[in-house]
C-alpha cells in the first residue's frame, strides 16, 4: 500500500507541476502579449508625433521664408511674419533683411522664383525646441530699374544657407531665430532637370545638298 500510495503521490505532484507550468507559460503568453501592444502603441503615437512636427516644420519654413523674400525684395510689411515668426525674431532679423535688400534698393522688384531645399531637421517629439537647416534659391528676379539706383539691371540673388531655429509658444511652433550659417554655399545638381536653367546652345545640322544621279540614256 505504501508503494501504490507513493506512486500516486508522484503522479499528483507530476500533474499539479504540469498544472503549474500551463498556468506559468499562459501568464507568460498574455505578458509578452500585453507588451507587445504596448510597444506598438507607442511606436505608433511617436510615429505619428513625428510626422505631425515634420510636416507642420515643414509647412511653417515653406510659408514663412517666402514672406520673408516679399520683404526684402518688395518692400512688404514685416507685420506679414507674425503668423509664422515670433516678435523677437522678426525684430532681431531686421539688420539682416536691410542689408540682404541693399543691392535692390531703388529697384521695383514685380516678380521672383523662389525656392527652398531643407538640408537637415533636428527635429523629435519630445523636442520643445529643433532647428532646421535650409537653402535659399532666387533663380529669377523681374522689376524695373530706377535711375536713382545706379544700377543697369537688377542684380542676381546669391544663395543662403540658413539655420532656423524653431520654438512651441502658446501651442505653436513660430520660427524664433533666422541664423545666416554660409553665403554662396555648395549646391548639389537637381537628380531632375532645372525648370529655371538656360538651355545649352545645341548645335542645328544643316543639311547637305547631295548631287542628283545622272541618268543612263538607254541603248
Amino acid at each position: 500500500m505504501a508503494t501504490i500510495r507513493k506512486a500516486s503521490e508522484i503522479r499528483a505532484a507530476r500533474k499539479q507541476l504540469r498544472a503549474i507550468s500551463s498556468v506559468r507559460r499562459s501568464v507568460f503568453y498574455f505578458m509578452r502579449a500585453i507588451l507587445t501592444v504596448l510597444v506598438i502603441g507607442a511606436l505608433c503615437i511617436l510615429s505619428f508625433l513625428s510626422a505631425s512636427r515634420l510636416s507642420n516644420t515643414y509647412i511653417l519654413v515653406n510659408e514663412g521664408m517666402p514672406l520673408r523674400a516679399d520683404c526684402i525684395l518688395k518692400g512688404d510689411s514685416p507685420t506679414d511674419l507674425v503668423p509664422y515668426f515670433t516678435t523677437g525674431c522678426i525684430v532681431d532679423d531686421e539688420k539682416q533683411r536691410e542689408t540682404s535688400a541693399l543691392p535692390y534698393a531703388g529697384m521695383t522688384i514685380s516678380s521672383f522664383e523662389y525656392s527652398l531645399s531643407i538640408k537637415d531637421m533636428h527635429i523629435m517629439p519630445w523636442h520643445v525646441s529643433t532647428y532646421v537647416d535650409v537653402v535659399e534659391q532666387i533663380r529669377v528676379i523681374k522689376g524695373s530699374v530706377s535711375a536713382e539706383s545706379g544700377a543697369d539691371s537688377i542684380p542676381d540673388w546669391a544663395p543662403r544657407k540658413y539655420r532656423l531655429y524653431l520654438d512651441r509658444v502658446d501651442g505653436r511652433w513660430f520660427i524664433s531665430a533666422v541664423e545666416l550659417l554660409e553665403l554662396n554655399p555648395k549646391i548639389d545638381p537637381p537628380a531632375t532637370p532645372d525648370p529655371y536653367m538656360d538651355p545649352l546652345p545645341i548645335v542645328t545640322p544643316s543639311p547637305v545638298p547631295t548631287a542628283a544621279p545622272t541618268p543612263i540614256p538607254n541603248d
